[in-house]
């Protein structure tokens, strides 16, 4: 593939195991699939990842336009939908490790294109960062939150916490800069690393003001509209979350509708059953998707032993949906009582916080009802957590080192 360089002064590699047309959703794919939906006029964004489609040939770049927006994508391996969204039991099974192992087959050509110019790689996934000094560039690292040692994990770092925390230090030490979703994990960084202090911040997932926008609420002589979208990790707590529906439309005197966007099947969990006649099941959506869904509900709900900072309550609020959680302490940033939604006191899943979670949600269902609460208030909530902003952040930083590292 033949560049016209003079169009480019910069490359920004994203190294991801992500198909950005494909059904893995989650807060890391937002990021991945935002950084090239953002990219800034001059710099070349080029996605490695994976092909869900089995069609495209590997180590080839290929130019893909949406959206207003134009990005290279070369996938180094084959994977289908069911393997990129099912949870690995196996190490021979684990997506990251294969992807690792196709990525250093193109290790030469990876590195051809990344001494074209300057380049910098961006990286969500702390294995990644021995990939990126393999092929010889400065990166970013964005992490998404802690592992819980105390929580279910639904994932193979419950079984190999060690090999987590040590590929944690490696990268969190070699990389130029370091971002944490989570305020908890960026301190927790800054004192536990050596090193880390300087160059660690903050800075929350993105939500896409692109496509979600604030509309006026519907059907508030009907059912009170619940939604969650995102997967059933057993750390998200589906069966309270169901308890709490189906305690909503006991006290509704209109009853409630649950709505579910994801891969999971939320009958895995016999808490749904209670449910089951008054949900919508819509499968898996994509964000432009997504965004044309919220108009219909009214409400979003987190019941969460940890997060980082879900893009499901990001979208929910720029979509003009209020979200009320159980305590997690990031969630103040964005949710605000009488505003844009409650987080509640405490954090646990008894009968007591069924309730009071079931009755915080009816309060704003009234306020909407009553006209107290306007979606374009909610939405202003979010306005610091806009990708239009964050992503422009990220790309100045990368920016910065890749002139540092051209010194």
């Amino acid at each position: 593939m033949k560049f016209d360089l003079p169009l480019y002064k910069n490359t920004i590699i994203s190294l991801h195991a992500l198909d950005p047309f494909g059904s893995k959703v989650g807060g890391i794919e937002t990021h991945v699939r935002q950084v090239l939906r953002y990219q800034p006029e001059g710099t070349r964004i080029i996605l490695i990842g994976v092909d869900d489609s089995g069609k495209l040939p590997l180590g080839e770049l290929v130019e893909i336009t949406e959206n207003e927006c134009s990005y290279w994508f070369m996938p180094v391996m084959h994977c289908n939908q069911k393997i990129a969204n099912s949870v690995a039991k196996k190490l021979t099974q684990s997506l990251t490790l294969n992807f690792f192992k196709s990525v250093i087959k193109f290790l030469r050509k990876i590195r051809a294109i990344s001494s074209e110019m300057p380049t910098s790689i961006d990286i969500q996934r702390y294995e990644y960062a021995w990939l990126c000094q393999l092929i010889g560039c400065p990166y970013v690292l964005t992490t998404h939150g802690d592992m819980k040692p105390d929580q279910p994990m639904d994932s193979l770092l419950a079984k190999y916490p060690y090999i987590h925390h040590f590929n944690e230090r490696h990268a969190v030490k070699y990389a130029a800069h370091v971002y944490s979703v989570n305020k908890e994990q960026t301190e927790r960084i800054k004192t536990q690393i050596a090193g880390a202090a300087e160059k660690t911040e903050f800075m929350t997932v993105s939500v896409d003001d692109r496509i979600f926008k604030p509309t006026e609420y519907l059907n508030l002589n009907g059912p009170v509209q619940l939604a969650f979208v995102g997967r059933l990790d057993h750390f998200k707590r589906p069966g309270m979350m169901f308890n709490v529906i189906k305690r909503v439309n006991e006290l509704s005197p209109t009853g409630a509708h649950f709505h579910y966007v994801g891969a999971a099947d939320p009958a895995v969990f016999p808490e749904f059953n209670a449910i089951k006649e008054i949900s919508t099941l819509h499968g898996f959506k994509n964000a432009t998707q997504i965004s044309k869904l919220w108009p219909q509900w009214h409400l979003g709900l987190v019941t969460s032993t940890f997060e980082g900072m879900p893009v499901y309550v990001l979208e929910a609020l720029c979509a003009g949906r209020p979200v009320c959680s159980l305590h997690l302490p990031q969630m103040h940033l964005v949710l605000k009582a009488k505003s844009s939604g409650t987080v509640l006191s405490e954090n646990d899943d008894s009968k007591a916080r069924v309730e009071e979670l079931a009755n915080t949600l009816l309060l704003y269902w009234l306020d909407m009802k009553s006209g107290k609460l306007l979606a374009e208030e909610v939405s202003k909530e979010v306005t610091p957590f806009k990708a239009s902003i964050q992503m422009s952040v990220l790309y100045n930083r990368h920016n910065k080192i890749q002139y540092a590292s051209a010194l």
